[in-house]
């Protein structure tokens, strides 16, 4: 049991500096999209991919670890939450997986926020380059038809501006 929790423990140091990692690229993104850099943007884009299956990885070694410790404890679910081992074990563990529980909670809670920020600053810069084609260009009134899945076809932007025959 005592090997179960000492690896339980190493992976939840994993997860605790993957989501750290995670943060710090949430917090790249945003300056990046701020700053409008579409090339480090897109690089940014790959780390997340990549943090994102690390993290997958460590999930699933995280739950395969807990699903032994809830075997060894003899417990009748499936599957244990790391909240409810916590209240169930002993120290020395018992503290250290409530501090790293405690860390990834606060790291997540983080990122979400960082997110949030994202989402909001990439709709509202969809938004103004939408709104700057638009008055650019008319639309045609004409074209409302509807596609095959039955939704509308927006219709088409005219150039309205500029001249293409001058």
């Amino acid at each position: 049991m005592e090997n179960l929790l000492h690896d339980l423990s190493e992976t939840l140091d994993k997860m605790i500096i993957t989501y750290g990692d995670i943060l710090h690229t949430a917090q790249e993104k945003k300056e990046q999209i701020i700053a409008g850099d579409i090339d480090k943007l897109e690089s940014i884009i790959y780390q997340e991919r990549n943090l994102a299956e690390r993290v997958l990885l460590t999930e699933q070694k995280r739950r395969y670890i807990l699903h032994s410790i809830n075997q060894t404890l003899g417990n009748n679910t499936d599957s244990i939450k790391l909240s409810d081992l916590i209240e169930q074990i002993k120290e020395p563990y018992k503290s250290k997986l409530k501090e790293q529980y405690d860390a990834i909670i606060e790291v997540i809670s983080k990122v979400e926020a960082i997110n949030k920020i994202n989402t909001s600053l990439t709709k509202y810069s969809l938004e103004y380059i939408n709104n700057l084609i638009r008055s650019i260009c008319s639309e045609s009134l004409n074209d409302s038809t509807y596609q095959q899945s039955g939704k509308l076809k927006e219709p088409e932007l005219k150039r309205m501006l500029f001249e293409i025959s001058a």
